[in-house]
């Protein structure tokens, strides 16, 4: 399963924003918790000293100077302390916290600190005897809040809310910042090898200042030097082809010229400098064709075509040529779909593949063709299905064949396969159409190729 670069730099990112907020979240709530126990470690440890002195005050001074002590005591400790005698009756004069009384009847029980929560609020309790032999027993009073985050759930999940979606948000923003560089790169290259050559990143990037500015340059830099070289390439071509036509004109001339002054005995060789300059001529009007289709000639006029007419006769005349050599073009299926574009064009596409399949097909085969109608989310098209029963193409050459003056063979001659064009020239009007063509290996050995041409809705 393929997984986007960008959903992998988010996510990371964000797991690891989260991890790190959580972190700080919960250590924060520790050690602020940690920091608020002191005081009750303080009060449990003096718990004893503080129950003395307050019984010793309570029998020497007073009520009076108790409560001042206890009023003192805790402005200085933020602890409320209330005191309760050998009865159970509180005496400081201070409203006793719910659970006060029985937690200072046990702590005079035990003889040791005693501890109960109460209201939001821990209560300690430390029993102590005043100098005259009474018993007392002294109950702080310690605010819930102080005890750390374990008592307020709501408050840290909603800080810890705020930390992941705050951490979402950035982590977003940061992934799309670094893939959105890619993604353009992305679509520049396809439409390049689409065959846009105008394809560039430059404008989009360049702002950046960064390593992918210097890599969209460097793209830009290759785009226009693939440019350059296919555009010289095509213009050579054409250039060529257009010189060639004068001095072939001038061979024929010529060759009429030397049928007239020579005899019989030359006739075979002026009959084999004929067939030559036939076979150049036409492969100059090849060249030309290319060239034209390169340069983004257009389909021309437009008009309905039938494919199933038009697959009916290119496969009657194909058919008729084939005869001589033991082979046979045959329609297997076929169901009307009407195209819009050039008849002209379009029958040399397809004639130009039938013929392919006849020069390889073997000797008592036949080529079958098929056409029928497919439809796609993108609307609905013709394939039409040319195959041989030839030996068919290595598998690392299916995506050359379209190429001009591809062969498989190593040969040159034009038993191996013709000059090479043909299939380059119906590659080319097909995809001015808005159609594609592709080769495949027939699981019983033969070549199979498939033209998809959009159509019309109501056809």
């Amino acid at each position: 399963m393929k997984t986007s670069l960008f959903l992998k730099i988010f996510l990371w990112f964000w797991l690891a924003m989260t991890l790190v907020g959580v972190l700080l979240v919960v250590s924060g709530e520790i050690t602020r918790s940690q920091r608020e126990i002191p005081p009750l470690r303080e009060f449990t440890r003096d718990a004893m000293s503080f129950a003395q002195r307050s019984t010793e005050i309570l029998e020497r001074r007073g009520l009076p100077a108790l409560e001042e002590y206890l009023e003192r005591l805790e402005q200085t400790s933020r602890i409320r302390v209330t005191i309760f005698d050998s009865q159970g009756q509180e005496i400081s004069g201070h409203p006793a916290p719910v659970g006060a009384g029985e937690l200072a009847a046990r702590a005079q029980r035990s003889r040791r600190v005693e501890f109960q929560p109460s209201a939001g609020a821990l209560l300690v309790a430390r029993s102590a005897a005043a100098p005259a032999g009474e018993s007392y027993t002294m109950v702080g009073q310690i605010p819930g809040p102080r005890m750390g985050w374990r008592a307020q759930p709501a408050e840290l999940a909603l800080r810890l809310l705020v930390v992941v979606m705050t951490g979402g948000v950035v982590c977003y923003g940061l992934a799309r910042y670094l893939t959105s560089p890619v993604s353009k790169l992305q679509k520049a290259t396809q439409q390049l090898a689409g065959g846009d050559l105008t394809a560039r990143v430059g404008p989009a990037l360049e702002k950046r200042g960064d390593e992918f500015a210097d890599l969209g340059r460097d793209f830009d830099l290759m785009a226009e030097r693939i440019e350059w070289l296919i555009n010289s390439q095509r213009r050579l071509l054409s250039d060529i082809s257009h010189e060639l036509r004068s001095p072939l004109a001038r061979l024929n001339v010529a060759l009429e010229l030397a049928r007239q002054r020579t005899g019989s005995e030359a006739a075979h060789s002026l009959d084999r400098i004929e067939r030559e300059a036939e076979r150049m001529n036409e492969l100059i009007g090849q060249l030309l064709g290319l060239a034209r289709l390169d340069n983004g000639a257009e389909v021309g006029q437009q008009e309905r075509v039938s494919l199933a007419n038009l697959l009916s006769e290119v496969t009657a005349d194909a058919d008729f040529e084939a005869g001589s050599s033991k082979r046979r073009v045959r329609i297997i299926e076929s169901e009307d779909c009407v195209v819009t574009g050039s008849t002209k064009l379009l029958r040399s596409a397809i004639e130009n593949i039938v013929r392919n399949g006849l020069r390889y097909t073997a000797q008592g085969t036949e080529v079958e063709v098929g056409l029928r109608r497919g439809q796609t989310d993108k609307g609905a098209y013709a394939l039409i299905m040319v195959r041989d029963h030839g030996p068919g193409v290595p598998e690392a050459t299916l995506g050359k064949l379209f190429r001009p003056f591809y062969r498989v063979g190593d040969a040159r001659d034009r038993q191996s396969g013709g000059t090479g064009l043909g299939l380059a020239i119906a590659e080319r009007i097909i995809r001015l159409h808005g159609g594609t063509v592709r080769a495949s290996n027939a699981s019983d050995k033969g070549l199979r190729v498939e033209i998809r041409l959009p159509i019309e809705a109501s056809s």
